[in-house]
């Protein structure tokens, strides 16, 4: 296969037949990634300080 070939098939495939998304389906996916992200933050936050706690009451006797 010629590299010309496979460069033109490459830009074909990409702008041709991929279906990108809408800009309202980004949008709404980009929001819930980072909430979800916000959300799982701080709820290993608060794991994190709950087992930081219960080391140092264990280890104080």
């Amino acid at each position: 296969m010629k590299k010309n070939n496979f460069f033109l098939e490459v830009y074909d495939e990409f702008f041709h037949c991929i279906t990108w998304p809408k800009w309202e389906d980004l949008q709404g996916t980009t929001i819930m990634v980072s909430f979800f992200s916000i959300f799982l933050s701080i709820f290993l936050y608060g794991v994190d300080v709950f087992f930081i706690f219960l080391i140092k009451r264990l280890f104080s006797l």
